[in-house]
């Protein structure tokens, strides 16, 4: 009896810690806006968040403009099936995405209609570590 009542128990713990990924649903997420770190990140280079309309990616670049020989790390893309990437982690008000890919791992906050807060850590070489880059929308 004992031994049952442990299996359901673990089975019952493992079944709640499934994880669901969703889209974003944040509307400041969900437009088609670039966003641009308020300094740079690496030298005289700025971290953008570039959100297109069924995709999110991470890039490095210039201060007037995203490098747009790279498609930067796609942390969401809608089209072509990179929706399990993506874990809403504030149910009640959706501004907290947590993100996991291949070689990155984070989250994006949505602060206001204008801002947004990125961290992120990149698990290849070169290993880079992104605390706290707040980044603006761009005109």
């Amino acid at each position: 009896m004992k031994k049952t009542i442990i299996l359901i128990t673990i089975v019952i713990f493992i079944i709640s810690c499934k994880v669901t990924p969703t889209a974003p649903e944040n509307e400041y997420l969900t437009t088609a806006n670039n966003y641009k770190s308020t300094f740079p990140i690496i030298g005289q280079t700025y971290l953008w968040v570039i959100r297109t309309t069924d995709q999110i990616s991470l890039k490095f670049g210039a201060d007037n403009a995203p490098a747009t020989t790279e498609t930067g790390e796609i942390i969401y893309d809608a089209a072509t099936g990179i929706t399990n990437t993506m874990l809403s982690t504030d149910k009640n008000n959706t501004n907290t995405y947590a993100f996991q890919t291949g070689t990155l791992t984070g989250s994006l906050e949505v602060l206001d209609d204008k801002r947004i807060k990125v961290y992120f850590t990149q698990n290849v070489t070169p290993y880079i570590k992104i605390m706290e880059a707040v980044c603006e929308a761009t005109p």
